[in-house]
């Protein structure tokens, strides 16, 4: 899909008080969580995360992908098949004043970029961490955050178990495809299990959040917390196709601290390893129906 505006950014939008208000808040629930048991590894859809397994159960990791393409990477002898394309610490925000706080920014992205993509609903935020290292820097290799079609949405999953041993079950969908309700408005569990990966989480792709069933991350937002004296390396990178006068392009327009960069989840990008520091972000994905 081609559109006359591939991103539009905010320079300097979040005081930098502000974000450190954020990034100390990030830490802490991270903190928090990994007292539960919850891991702050960041996962991918197929287990190519350093340490990461795939759906069979074996270790999907090789070497680094870095901010690599394929070209790069068969030159240097790499299978980007066995490599991990992803090293970082995430934790999950989902506080209303940080939805009132950025959403605006969304609208008037998609309103002044060109796109009016129609969206719904956006997921929790996402706090990133990238630590720095000469050699050997957290990175996210080149990946779409979403398909936007419909073999990208969301598959709903229903738990008929409980939280510490979940049972995830498919759902009864009606013959024009939408999901089926009981009489109390609740929909219906299938009678086949939803496909689960290790330790009983869910398969990828599917969720037990209503509000995100049959939708596709249409809308991606990127912020960064992080002083650009604080560390280096960590760009933002964009693939902007065969076609344009310069396929990949670095996005100097966020290195400013409270910078904020939106732009349509399908398109490919990455961030390069954080050389030197530790590059501390904040992502959001805004959904909607799979485009017709």
């Amino acid at each position: 899909m081609r559109v006359t505006n591939p991103y539009f950014y905010f320079k300097s939008a979040i005081p930098e008080k502000k974000c450190k208000e954020i990034i100390a808040y990030g830490l802490s629930k991270m903190t928090v969580d990994e007292q539960k048991g919850i891991s702050s590894v960041a996962a991918t859809f197929d287990g190519k995360e350093k340490g990461g397994v795939d759906m069979k159960g074996n270790k999907a990791t090789g070497k680094a992908t870095g901010g690599a393409n394929k070209q790069t990477l068969k030159k240097k002898g790499i299978d980007d098949k066995t490599s991990y394309v992803r090293d970082s610490y995430v934790s999950w925000l989902n506080d209303r004043w940080l939805y009132d706080l950025f959403h605006p920014y969304v609208h008037e992205a998609n309103q002044k970029a060109g796109w009016g993509y129609e969206w719904d609903f956006s997921e929790s935020f996402q706090f990133t961490v990238y630590k720095g290292h000469k050699t050997q820097g957290q990175f996210y290799g080149w990946h779409a955050d979403g398909q936007s079609d419909w073999q990208g949405a969301y598959k709903p999953a229903i738990n008929t178990g409980t939280e510490k041993k979940p049972i995830w079950h498919l759902v009864e969908r009606n013959q024009d495809g939408s999901i089926k309700l009981d009489g109390q408005g609740k929909p219906v569990p299938h009678k086949d299990k939803a496909p689960l990966r290790r330790n009983g989480n869910l398969g990828p792709g599917f969720t037990d959040n209503q509000h995100m069933w049959d939708k596709v991350r249409k809308i991606s937002m990127t912020v960064n917390l992080t002083n650009p004296k604080n560390y280096a390396g960590g760009n933002l990178k964009f693939d902007m196709g065969d076609h344009s006068a310069k396929k990949y392009k670095i996005c100097e327009e966020i290195r400013p601290t409270g910078s904020i960069i939106i732009f349509p989840s399908y398109q490919y990008h990455c961030v390069t390893p954080v050389t030197r520091g530790i590059r501390y972000s904040l992502v959001l994905w805004s959904l909607g129906r799979p485009f017709r």
